[in-house]
């Protein structure tokens, strides 16, 4: 009896060992998780990956799991963050310009940290918020929106590349160019909002109706518009990161970039997410992205770094592949030596609008895009007869105040029915 009491504790912690041995080793070798929610390309994020998991286990002497959610570009990312409220499955919001982060800040869904070397990157450049003052979003690869174009395909058409954003609606050009929608590409967002700000609301929302006029199709984002135009499907890609092109070229392609006559500053940002479920590895990676190591990952991942202290010379001697291509890209030595010269940039605009930019896009022009171009067809059809009529000594004064008024109720009203109405009104006028 004895011995079976004495054996009964035993048996006992043996088996209570065994059976939390295997939660015991579970969680000593488990790996630290982070999250990234974000639109940059898959090329940084494996180069981010890359770098930071090496940092990570040298450091911390544990593997690092990274998980990167990338559901669209910043603006389709930005409802994903909303959607999941105060309850996020992600630790960081990585990329989008400063409009997207200027949102959730005033949404409430990102926390302030001020990362290491945050001295590092300026304040603000001609006139653009590079990072928020209260730690909430700062730049970690700058950038400037330009336009693309294959420069073998424009040879072979005879076409000269377009210099400016006018230069775009000659009917030369027509069929020749491709962009994306601005709810599924921030730098076609950017773009229109450089279009409205510089001209506008009115004759910018006029230019992107004869814009949208001229396009061979939309693209599905700015990363497809860069394939199509890299391949040389279409000629001219607008609204593009600036560094598309640069590795574009690394990859072989003949592209150029062409800053328009009227850009911005793209502050590409990063923001801890409130209530981030892995925050002290959040602002781990927060302050190895700003260090100089961090910041060749990202050059390296075919993005500009943001700190001020770089050289790509330097850079280039201790053998960061990316930064020969960037100086050659950029002809300086740091990207904040570049001189550019911007339109004054109305942020606070730009964030209040936000949403209504994308709607008013999507259904005014993108999903009438049809009825856009057959309205602008049948005036110009109308406007050729008007000038053969002219020529012939025909009093068209009644014609061309009607069609006039097509022009106007097409490009400043968007009233595609009302605008063929009235170029079949200015063409009868011919006959009478």
């Amino acid at each position: 009896m004895k011995k079976r009491l004495a054996a009964t504790p035993i048996i006992s912690l043996v088996t209570f060992l065994l059976l939390i041995l295997p939660f015991s080793l579970k969680e000593v070798s488990a790996a630290d998780k982070l999250g990234w929610v974000g639109p940059v390309y898959t090329e940084l994020s494996q180069s981010l990956t890359k770098g930071f998991t090496e940092y990570y286990k040298k450091t911390y002497g544990k593997d690092v799991e990274i998980t990167f959610i990338r559901p669209g570009g910043w603006p389709v990312c930005l409802d994903k963050v909303r959607a999941w409220g105060n309850k996020p499955d992600a630790d960081i919001f990585l990329g989008a310009g400063a409009p997207a982060h200027e949102v959730l800040k005033q949404e409430g869904l990102i926390v302030s940290y001020k990362p290491k070397d945050w001295d590092k990157v300026p304040a603000d450049w001609h006139g653009m918020k590079v990072k928020d003052s209260g730690y909430l979003w700062t730049c970690f690869a700058p950038w400037i929106v330009t336009n693309l174009y294959n420069q073998k395909v424009l040879k072979s058409l005879r076409l000269p590349p377009p210099k400016t954003w006018d230069d775009l609606l000659d009917p030369i050009y027509r069929g020749s160019i491709v962009h994306t929608l601005p709810y599924a590409s921030g730098t076609m967002h950017e773009a229109i909002e450089i279009l409205l700000q510089s001209r506008g609301e009115q004759e910018g929302w006029k230019y992107l109706r004869l814009l949208a006029a001229q396009l061979d199709r939309f693209s599905t984002g700015s990363t497809d518009t860069t394939h199509i135009t890299s391949r040389g499907e279409v000629p001219i890609g607008m609204a593009q990161p600036q560094m598309n092109a640069m590795v574009a070229r690394r990859d072989g392609y003949p592209v150029s970039d062409l800053l328009p006559d009227k850009t911005i500053l793209v502050p590409e940002a990063v923001a801890l997410l409130k209530n981030a479920p892995n925050e002290k590895v959040g602002k781990i990676f927060l302050d190895w992205l700003f260090s100089m190591e961090g910041q060749k990952f990202v050059l390296e991942g075919g993005y500009f770094a943001a700190r001020t202290d770089i050289k790509f010379s330097d850079w280039e001697k201790e053998g960061v592949v990316m930064a020969s291509h960037a100086k050659k890209a950029l002809d300086v030595e740091n990207f904040w030596d570049l001189k550019v010269d911007f339109i004054e940039y109305d942020l606070d605009l730009a964030t209040k609008r936000w949403d209504d930019v994308n709607r008013f896009y999507e259904y005014e022009i993108y999903r009438k895009w049809d009825k856009l171009k057959s309205s602008l067809a049948l005036i110009e059809e109308v406007e050729e007869e008007i000038r053969v009529a002219k020529d012939q000594n025909v009093n068209v004064s009644k014609a061309e105040a009607k069609i006039k008024e097509a022009r106007n109720l097409f490009g400043y009203k968007g009233d595609y029915a009302a605008s063929r109405l009235a170029a079949a009104k200015a063409r009868a006028m011919l006959v009478d």
